[in-house]
């Protein structure tokens, strides 16, 4: 089966959305980077973007199989990508699975940020450039780490 797919901008259609599936293997920070240029190449910006590194990204999708059927997909940053689904059936596994073959077609798009790890007071710099991706961390203060709590989690 053949699947379109399309990116969204409407959060409510994430619904009851919920983690499903791992967005492919990601062994480190390096591959997760990577699999978010290569989002960024396949559907620009994503729907919601944050330096929460527990929550810095996610993107909504509508998968549409040759037949007419669709699901609506969330693939998310959550340190390593993930991919949910409030349909989790049969369907949405092979249109995650497909979605995930489709985006990995992509050249990564060259983008840097800087996301916080408030779990570890880490600030988690991100930079892919020519399909390299590089990673630094630096440790910041405890207050910088509660001034960011209050922006993320109040």
């Amino acid at each position: 089966m053949k699947y379109t797919f399309e990116s969204l901008q409407d959060e409510n259609l994430m619904g009851g959305s919920s983690y499903f599936m791992d967005f492919g293997e990601m062994k480190s920070q390096e591959d997760a980077a990577i699999a978010e240029g290569k989002l960024l190449s396949a559907f620009g910006q994503p729907e919601y973007t944050s330096e929460n590194y527990e929550n810095s990204f996610n993107y909504i999708i509508r998968a549409t199989a040759d037949n007419g059927e669709s699901v609506i997909l969330t693939v998310y940053g959550m340190g390593v990508v993930h991919i949910g689904a409030e349909q989790q059936n049969d369907f949405a596994q092979k249109a995650a699975s497909a979605l995930i073959e489709y985006v990995n077609a992509f050249a990564p798009a060259d983008y840097s940020r800087t996301v916080y790890y408030l779990d570890f007071n880490m600030q988690i710099d991100i930079q892919v450039k020519g399909g390299k991706a590089t990673i630094s961390q630096s440790q910041i203060s405890q207050e910088k780490a509660n001034e960011l709590f209050d922006k993320f989690y109040k």
